[in-house]
């Protein structure tokens, strides 16, 4: 049991080690780089299912578990984000119109966030959540389909039951 988690551990950080190479040649400009690499990140992101476009997240990305993770190109995600499996950051319809999410925010298991919205920091959004509209109260907890506050206990307070 404890290798398949070593494993699991060890293909997240390949993945993102890929995924933050990526970036910094398309950031740099180096083209050809740039090109190779994202060759390489769509291999791994076939075959583990974590189709996170480049420049989407900020520093300290932290997933959670390997699994499908879907994120519109246009979304922007702060520092220090959890994200679950089974999560999807996207736009509504037509409109390119997406998500813009704080610092310090988790996105519990099977979450969807759609739409030209705004999640504040240290917001903790609660698994099988539907999000499409701006919660712009930092600290809170959201879920429900569709999302509403369900309570003043955001991410500190996820964090704290963790630990105990």
């Amino acid at each position: 049991m404890r290798h398949l988690a070593h494993t699991e551990a060890a293909v997240i950080w390949s993945f993102q080690r890929r995924l933050r190479i990526t970036e910094y040649h398309y950031n740099t400009g180096h083209r050809i780089r740039y090109i190779f690499h994202t060759i390489l990140l769509n291999r791994k992101r076939n075959q583990y299912g974590l189709h996170i476009a480049v420049n989407v997240f900020d520093k300290g990305l932290k997933i959670m578990h390997l699994g499908s993770v879907l994120t519109n190109p246009n979304v922007r995600i702060g520092r220090d984000c959890s994200v679950h499996i089974g999560t999807a950051f996207v736009a509504q319809g037509v409109t390119d119109g997406a998500p813009v999410i704080g610092n310090d925010v988790v996105v519990g298991v099977g979450a969807t966030v759609l739409g030209n919205i705004l999640i504040a920091d240290g917001i903790a959004i609660g698994a099988a959540a539907l999000v499409n509209k701006s919660f712009e109260e930092e600290g809170i907890a959201i879920a429900g389909v569709p999302a509403r506050k369900i309570s003043d206990n955001g991410r500190k307070m996820w964090n704290r039951n963790k630990l105990l």
